[in-house]
């Protein structure tokens, strides 16, 4: 199980002690190391390179009009890159000011707004770019149900699960991670990927809701599913002190008398026949 690495887009960074001079990130990339290579910005114009560690100290910094180095330029290309792609965006400025507010407060001059936001973060989601919207988001400190975060949810929802995953994953967007557990009906080998992942974040909750949404999706009859879902749980169980392994046993013995599938018990037997389970089930059911 690991730790993940954090996302620093849109935090603010001054190198100076009195504060006067405000940098941002808007560009990071942490793929398949142990550092993250980000650009800070003056406004929309990127003047340093850095590389930091997973608690956001400097490891390394210059300015970009000093000196290049091979990350630095790779950084530079890539971003470029992006932006080439949303200057064909018809996103305004003033569109993405409005998008920060939730829609009872959004003016919606551009009534298309929220599909173009949402094709803006399935574009994202595809290439694994980081977002600029997710950027914007945090650094303006946007509402939590602003246009933004609306088109994410319908983007999610609609893009491939596996990038989809990788996209919340690497932007840390863990509230996002619960609604995914829908798909590992169709996609159980997420389920390991998730549990990795996600074991220590938050304090189990991302997951303790990603293996609820799993244990609503998935049918009784995955006995070989439900088996990692109900080991993952107890394993959240006794790390966390959450109530995770009662909570989906609940879910699938409603499930089962809806099926009308026979006693839970014998259900249980075509499960597991891991000992430690079995007494970690017949406890949470005795709380019931």
């Amino acid at each position: 199980m690991t730790h993940l690495a954090p996302s620093f887009l849109g935090k603010n960074v001054f190198m100076d002690g009195e504060k006067q001079q405000r940098y941002v990130v808007k560009y990071e990339d942490g793929a398949g190391k142990k550092t993250i290579d980000v650009l800070l910005f003056d406004q929309d114009t990127p003047v340093i390179f850095a590389v930091l560690d997973y608690d956001g100290r400097f490891l390394d910094s210059f300015f970009l009009s000093n000196r290049t180095t091979k990350a630095s330029g790779e950084a530079l290309a890539k971003y470029e890159e992006i932006q080439g792609r949303k200057k064909q965006h018809k996103v305004t400025q003033d569109d993405l000011k409005d998008a920060l507010k939730p829609e009872s407060q959004a003016k919606m001059k551009n009534k298309n707004i929220q599909k173009l936001l949402r094709d803006e973060f399935l574009e994202d989601i595809k290439h694994h770019w980081p977002s600029r919207l997710i950027t914007l988001q945090r650094e303006e400190n946007g509402a939590s149900d602003s246009l933004i975060m609306e088109a994410l949810d319908e983007a999610v929802e609609k893009a491939n699960p596996k990038k989809a995953y990788d996209f919340i994953r690497s932007h840390r967007l863990d509230d996002f991670l619960p609604k995914l557990g829908l798909e590992v009906p169709e996609h159980p080998e997420m389920l390991e990927k998730a549990a990795e992942d996600f074991f220590y974040e938050g304090k189990g909750k991302p997951l303790h809701g990603y293996l609820y949404h799993a244990a609503v999706a998935l049918p009784t009859d995955r006995t070989e599913t439900v088996e990692q879902l109900l080991v993952r749980a107890e394993q959240l169980d006794r790390e966390h002190g959450t109530n995770g392994l009662k909570r989906l046993l609940t879910i699938f013995s409603k499930k089962l008398k809806e099926e009308d599938n026979g006693p839970m018990t014998e259900w249980l037997k075509e499960v597991t026949v891991d000992p430690q389970l079995r007494q970690s089930v017949v406890q949470a059911i005795k709380k019931s």
